[in-house]
């Protein structure tokens, strides 16, 4: 089952930094989401120290540079919609540390 715009809201960040967000399972990792019409997966992820956060996969052969997230806010919450993801699709976060490295 699908959501309409699963997505992190200024809240979510709020009490996730505060560390009273019970809930934030339902908006890290990859969820089936419906943005603007559109199926696909919403991934989520907190990586305060990354200089940045791709998502790769099998979706789009592990590509490393394709899928960029979107940094939110100042708490190193990290998220991106990427249409068309099915169910059960294999993929990664792919962390680049400050330093250049690939996590």
């Amino acid at each position: 089952m699908t959501k309409e715009k699963v997505f992190i809201s200024e809240a979510d960040q709020y009490l996730f930094a505060q560390g009273t967000h019970y809930d934030i399972y339902k908006k890290l990792g990859a969820h089936l989401s419906v943005e603007d019409g559109v199926q696909g997966v919403y991934f989520g992820v907190w990586a305060p120290n990354a200089a940045q956060v791709n998502v790769i996969g099998t979706f789009n052969e592990w590509n490393e540079e394709s899928h960029p997230m979107q940094k939110l806010g100042e708490g190193g919450i990290w998220g991106l919609f990427i249409p068309g993801v099915e169910e059960g699709t294999m993929y990664k976060f792919l962390i680049y540390a400050r330093d250049g490295r690939k996590l």
